[in-house]
């Protein structure tokens, strides 16, 4: 039985009360220990770190609800039921206010007793589990996740530690693939709002008559299809933190009502008429120049200065060739777990080939490459051939790609085409990234690649 050494501290000045109770769990199969006064209960919750704790609440000395608040600063994760005879609302109000999971009023059945503690362990065990998950989520995506040793990207990392518990605006930039999203989550974890939710939101990939309704929420019949009422991110990240990747393709309607929120740290549902109070930290992300977007009279100068308190600029991978050996090895132990395949050498020269090539995808385009390359090696070596063609082609020389245009004869409308499939093949056809990289608009993007190549 998997509860057999689970242990009850039991806390009653009645003595002959506390042995009954004792006798009660042990016969179930619990570990019961005895204390008659609150002073002893927290000594024993420090010596023997019981799993559940029973309280009377009216006890000679140290009452049930002073035993509570100590416990709260030696052992906040412990489950408290408290047992009175009184049983008014405002004892057990007052009782639940400091944390008890449970109480019960005397008299009381065995079975009733067993299933109290039986729930609370449950809790308990549910507790360790989410703090276990959330442990692994601090290691997976706070600061130790970030591979760092380009000078620029660890001044980064120190300004990220540094503002990781303010409450202030942070706006990161930079260009597709350069890990914005894990930038973001890295400053949720290293904050003290760490065991509340982080809840993204990508402002560019829901329509505009739904993000309202995302970002705020809507009550039931609000307008034709609300058929039941929606909890908004803003209120689902109570707590915690909500990042808004590319900020910079949000409404400029939108930006207005985002700005009253940030503002008033209140939102109210679509249809609601009450506002909700909240405590929610924004991190906002994005791949174009917002500075630019406000001279076009697209993006809001006050709601730009509100998320820009602090500014995080995430460098190109370009400019990393001193990180670009560690994340190889790091996804290359990645991509072999996902295959099941055991991790594999990786040839000298493929991994100058790795290392000298400009990644204009940044560390996506580098982590499709290497997932990729894990698929085809062969003889647990990785090698120049299991790279794609224009990783393992890459020339040395900074003049040669400008070399073979002259060559042919190319005309500049033609190689400006070529340059812009091949920044959208090394994306993976991402023609919104794409358009980042190459800085122009998606329909330049769009007409460009539409039209035909006469010398080819």
């Amino acid at each position: 039985m998997s509860e057999v050494q689970a242990s009850v501290l039991v806390v009653d000045d009645d003595r002959e009360m506390a042995d009954v109770l004792c006798d009660v769990l042990r016969e179930a199969g619990y570990r019961s220990i005895r204390t008659n006064t609150g002073a002893d209960a927290l000594a024993l919750v420090k010596l023997e770190n019981p799993d559940v704790l029973v309280s009377d609440l009216r006890m000679s000395g140290m009452g049930g609800h002073q035993l509570q608040m100590e416990l709260k600063r030696i052992a906040p994760n412990l489950p408290v039921v408290i047992i009175t005879a009184f049983g008014s609302i405002q004892t057990v109000v007052e009782s639940m206010k400091l944390g008890a999971f449970d109480y019960l009023t005397k008299p009381f059945s065995n079975d009733e007793l067993l299933l109290v503690v039986s729930r609370a362990l449950e809790n308990r065990q549910l507790r360790q589990e989410v703090r276990r998950l959330r442990g692994e989520l601090a290691h997976s995506y706070g600061l130790p996740s970030i591979i760092a040793a380009n000078p620029r990207m660890v001044a980064v990392l120190e300004m990220l530690q540094q503002i990781a518990d303010s409450t202030a605006g942070v706006l990161i930039t930079g260009e597709s693939g350069r890990g914005k999203d894990l930038m973001a989550r890295a400053l949720h974890f290293e904050s003290s709002r760490r065991e509340s939710p982080f809840v993204p939101i990508n402002c560019a990939a829901i329509p505009e008559n739904l993000i309202e309704s995302e970002l705020f929420g809507h009550v039931r019949g609000a307008f034709t299809d609300a058929r039941q009422s929606k909890t908004g991110l803003f209120v689902a990240a109570q707590g915690g933190t909500l990042f808004l990747d590319e900020i910079g393709e949000m409404p400029l309607t939108l930006q207005t009502k985002l700005l009253r929120v940030i503002e008033d740290k209140k939102v109210r549902p679509i249809g609601a008429t009450e506002e909700i109070s909240l405590d929610v930290r924004i991190v906002a992300a994005t791949n174009s120049d917002l500075e630019q977007l406000m001279e076009c009279g697209r993006f809001r100068s006050d709601l730009y200065y509100r998320l820009t308190t602090f500014t995080l600029a995430v460098p190109p991978l370009r400019e990393r060739s001193e990180d670009i050996k560690q994340l190889v090895k790091h996804f290359v132990l990645r991509a072999s777990a996902e295959a099941g395949k055991p991790v594999p050498e990786i040839e000298p020269d493929a991994m100058t080939c790795l290392i000298r090539y400009r990644w204009p995808g940044n560390i996506r385009e580098l982590q499709n490459a290497i997932h990729r390359a894990i698929i085809l090696c062969r003889d647990n070596t990785l090698t120049t051939k299991d790279l794609p063609p224009k990783v393992a082609g890459y020339d040395t020389s900074p003049r040669r790609a400008i070399e073979e245009a002259v060559d042919q004869r190319m005309s500049l409308d033609l190689l400006e085409r070529r340059y812009m499939r091949a920044v959208l093949e090394s994306v993976n056809g991402n023609k919104r990234e794409a358009a980042a990289i190459l800085q122009i608009d998606r329909k330049t993007l769009y007409r460009k690649l539409e039209e035909s190549d006469p010398e080819e």
